[in-house]
């Protein structure tokens, strides 16, 4: 509240400034500090029971929590596309993490998914792709940076089911990619991800959930 001071108003009468004093406090009308937006229960969006499996554009893309594997020293639920092993994840109540991609390429540190992340406020992410020993490719590894962005909470439909409640993450990355002939190839990239409470990853751009199957139970489904 701005305190007026009868000293400093000498042509004001003693009742003038009483009245102003009033007036000023009922103009001080304080509003409480906005609660900031954050993942409320986030292990919830990343399902990965031994079994879960994922159905993609028309079934084109199959994603399947298939046991564990030990990735760099870690135990992790390994993730099989078209029957080959593609991914390996944890997760645990401060993270999501993805500690193998595309099979080969294990991650260091893995690229995650703080569970804690506040609404527009970005988390900057860095890891260096190793190509795992034995397999035959033209890269050494690769480096993946930029920033990863809550955008809040939204709706998505699919197969006529609102799911209330979805996560929205924002990237923007950029990959750089090192050849054993000394050459690089730098790609950048600007995408948004959704993941559905008790489903997982909805739709990222490229690819769109048909169906899911989580604990044994087909999703998403209607109320009742």
């Amino acid at each position: 509240m701005n305190r007026w001071s009868p000293f400093s108003l000498p042509l004001f009468s003693t009742a003038g400034v009483a009245l102003l004093w009033l007036a000023a406090g009922c103009n001080d009308k304080s509003v409480p500090p906005t609660k900031p937006v954050q993942i409320v229960n986030g292990e919830s969006y990343f399902p990965m029971h031994d079994g879960d499996i994922w159905y993609y554009n028309s079934g084109n893309f199959i994603y399947q929590v298939d046991g564990d594997t030990t990735i760099d020293g870690v135990v992790c639920k390994r993730v099989l596309k078209g029957g080959e092993t593609d991914q390996a994840w944890t997760v645990n109540s401060q993270r999501f993490a993805v500690h193998l991609l595309e099979g080969f390429m294990w991650l260091d540190p893995p690229l995650d998914i703080p569970l804690n992340l506040v609404k527009n406020e970005p988390h900057q992410f860095s890891s260096l792709g190793l190509v795992a020993e034995g397999f035959v490719s033209d890269a050494d590894s690769f480096r993946i940076s930029g920033t990863l962005t809550f955008g809040g909470y939204v709706k998505r439909t699919i197969n006529l089911v609102e799911l209330d409640s979805c996560i929205q993450l924002d990237y923007v990355s950029k990959t750089r990619i090192y050849f054993k002939n000394g050459t690089t190839l730098d790609d950048d990239a600007a995408y948004s991800e959704y993941y559905a409470r008790g489903i997982g990853l909805i739709y990222n751009g490229d690819i769109g959930l048909d169906e899911a199957i989580i604990n044994g139970v087909h999703l998403p489904t209607a109320g009742p």
